[in-house]
């Protein structure tokens, strides 16, 4: 069974000599914040009432979220639970609590008080930090519990008079760093235990492969306690002494990105293809006008984006990641040569197919789910972490995605199908933005494979199609398709949508459930 890896130095090509060799290895959070501080008072990161701060004021900050951890006699290697929006404070502290010694617990803004209180038993959290803002979520936490509830505004106020012992100056490269919270189309949530040495892997290979990589703007969009959001674009962004911007409100997005005019986006692709359609009709200047890296993933990549922003001179990188793995597990950046694939296997990883299934091992692969022992029997085997995803390499080991193991359909006659795989190449046709398959029954109740479907409309209306032939132009194209693929794999029965599909957080289509 062929086992595919890449080295650091399959990566060296993509850039100059000079910035290759700028990406150094950190083992840890301290170690990263030493490698930061040095960026001295370069802009960091923006902050909500319009000031920037510099890499010098983020360090002396994250000194004070440990200054009042240690005063709160928060013990050092235990779980502590943050609730922030995505801003400057959810960096600090979660830099801060990492920093200082605690497992940064990273819970999402949205959650109820009810959530949130289940979480902390769950969880085990000696502490929870909380925006000021958030302060009504705490209440039954408050009441119901002897946990330390800390705001932030209080890390602010602190004095540090030494700085001397805040952090956690024994920290391993193995110690628990963060817990994030997996995400999906089906199942309840789990938390994912990074370690620090798995942290800083998945924050390099953020670096690998990008022509131009230091110094950069970046505009955030993916909630932070996200894996995709959390490393990639927080991260990585302050690694390579850029400076990044948050979204706090969505109906100023196009104001602020006339303001910021970043560089390069860490997006998902139901963002891109939103962006791609501004661009063709206003043009670039319409996203800042700066902009020519888009780094996209947490959901399928149709290869129709990356085509057209490479047409745009945007170079689009498609990748393929887990929370269980710190998002970063390969990344294609010759998209408008192979725009199928999710690229190369990012270094430190090993990587095999066992049953059409991707299994995987590396330094970035998390420690485990928390308390959850029979999630964790079932999906580790010999060390190898089975990710679920179908895939396939290629003659140069570029990695493809072709499902989801649990997503597979059996039908009547044992063959079994992957509706991912039929979705790609309904997704090859340029009118198509977005897919669906799913097992139905026909009107004489034998099973068939039902489509359902979402235009791209600007590529519709350019093709001139009058409304009353779109379906038979639509059901003529998708039985081009059904004639590449086997008999089994073809759908019998087309539906236009005409609104978007129900989608999980991170912005993956929710499959329905069988109802027979």
């Amino acid at each position: 069974m062929k086992t595919v890896k890449f080295t650091r130095e399959d990566f060296r090509h993509f850039t100059d000599n000079e910035t290759f060799e700028r990406i150094v290895d950190v083992t840890t959070i301290v170690e990263f914040l030493d490698f930061i501080h040095k960026y001295g008072d370069t802009n960091a990161i923006g902050k909500p009432d319009g000031t920037v701060a510099g890499f010098n004021e983020l360090y002396g900050d994250v000194l004070k979220v440990a200054s009042v951890l240690a005063s709160s006699g928060i013990e050092r290697r235990t779980n502590v639970g943050l609730i922030c929006n995505n801003n400057y404070s959810f960096a600090v502290s979660a830099l801060g609590i990492m920093a200082y010694g605690c497992v940064a617990t990273l819970l999402p803004a949205h959650l109820d008080e009810k959530t949130l209180f289940g979480c902390s038993k769950k969880y085990d959290l000696t502490a929870v930090v909380y925006e000021d803002g958030l302060q009504g979520k705490m209440s039954l936490i408050q009441t119901a519990t002897a946990l330390p509830t800390i705001a932030i505004s209080s890390f602010y106020a602190a004095k540090v008079t030494a700085q001397a012992g805040l952090l956690c100056s024994d920290l391993k490269a193995d110690d628990d760093a963060c817990i994030i919270m997996t995400g999906g189309t089906t199942g309840r949530s789990k938390g994912a235990v990074l370690s620090h040495t798995a942290l800083m892997a998945g924050t390099l290979n953020g670096c690998y492969a990008m022509k131009r990589l230091f110094g950069r703007t970046y505009y955030c969009l993916i909630p932070l306690t996200h894996v995709f959001g959390f490393i990639r674009n927080l991260l990585t962004s302050l690694y390579t002494g850029s400076v990044i911007y948050f979204n706090n409100d969505k109906r100023q997005m196009f104001d602020d990105l006339q303001k910021y005019k970043p560089d390069c986006l860490v997006i998902v692709p139901a963002l891109a293809e939103l962006f791609l359609n501004l661009a063709k009709a206003y043009g670039m200047g319409f996203l800042g006008g700066k902009l020519d890296m888009i780094i996209c993933g947490a959901a399928n990549v149709p290869p129709y984006l990356i085509t057209e922003f490479f047409k745009l001179g945007v170079v689009f990188g498609a990748g393929y990641g887990l929370t269980e793995f710190a998002n970063m597990v390969s990344g294609n950046v010759i998209g408008d040569r192979k725009p199928e694939s999710v690229g190369m296997l990012y270094p430190e990883q090993e990587a095999k197919i066992v049953n059409g299934e991707l299994w995987l091992k590396g330094r970035n692969q998390m420690k485990c789910y928390y308390a959850e022992p029979e999630e964790n029997a079932a999906a580790f085997e010999d060390g190898w972490f089975k990710t679920g995803d179908l895939a396939r390499f290629d003659e140069d080991n570029y990695l493809y995605i072709i499902g989801r193991l649990k997503d597979v359909i059996v039908l009547p006659n044992g063959e079994n199908v992957s509706p991912a795989y039929i979705e790609s190449k309904i997704c090859e046709l340029n009118f198509i933005q977005d897919a669906l398959v799913y097992e139905s029954k026909n009107s004489l109740g034998a099973t068939i494979l039902k489509l359902e479907v979402v235009l791209r409309q600007s590529v519709v209306k350019a093709l001139g199609i009058e409304q009353d032939k779109l379906y038979d132009y639509v059901k003529s194209a998708v039985d081009r398709v059904n004639e590449t693929l086997l008999d089994y794999e073809r759908v019998a029965e087309v539906v236009i949508r005409d609104k978007d599909f129900d989608r999980s957080p991170s912005m993956k289509i929710i499959r329905p459930r069988k109802m027979y």
